[in-house]
């Protein structure tokens, strides 16, 4: 699967993903199951084995907006808040359909962690940050469709492989304009095949 979480290739994970393949517990999730809710502490740090999570939190009326997700093969957990400051959690983290992930403690990994790659934690603050900041930016200086034409060519199995409702929620849209979008996209390709 390709990689939607861009921060994820320039971090070496390695050392992460061998501890919690030597001492993890594998869990399965029901697809809704969290693995924290918002506002409470998140108490593990997990590879997923299959399946995919979102990172979800309330806005003023009460109804989910997806931050983010976690693919097979990558880190889920609440590393800002959980990980680092040991505090709630600003989002739950929902199984997007029923998946397993291989899982510690976060004190356990921390603990871990500091001790054996001491720069690790600082190298992975500054590759969040930098990715927050991107999208922060999107936000600000893209289109609605520049933000989706971005994210398909990153992630070329999104539209196959996500819930509509879950990529529009992610691109701050609604399902409305993303089938608007869509519809335009399929458009434009198909003039520019009559075109050749």
């Amino acid at each position: 699967m390709a990689q939607l979480n861009e921060f994820m290739t320039r971090i070496d994970l390695s050392v992460l993903n061998d501890y919690v393949a030597a001492n993890g517990k594998s869990v399965v999730y029901a697809k809704g199951e969290r693995i924290v809710q918002q506002g409470r502490l998140c108490r593990y740090v997990g590879v997923v084995k299959s399946g995919y999570f979102k990172y979800v939190a309330l806005n003023s009326k009460g109804q989910e907006v997806v931050t983010g997700f976690s693919f097979e093969g990558e880190v889920v957990t609440d590393y800002v808040q959980g990980f680092l400051y040991d505090l709630p959690s600003l989002t739950s983290i929902v199984a997007g359909c029923d998946a397993e992930v291989q899982r510690v403690s976060v004190e356990d990994a921390r603990r871990f962690i500091i001790e054996r790659t001491p720069g690790f934690v600082a190298e992975v603050s500054s590759n969040l940050l930098q990715e927050a900041y991107c999208r922060y930016l999107n936000v600000l200086v893209k289109t609605p469709t520049e933000r989706f034409q971005e994210l398909v060519s990153r992630y070329l199995g999104v539209m196959h492989n996500l819930p509509i409702q879950e990529i529009a929620s992610y691109l701050g849209i609604s399902r409305r304009q993303l089938h608007r979008i869509r519809e335009a996209e399929s458009a434009a390709d198909a003039s520019e095949c009559e075109d050749i």
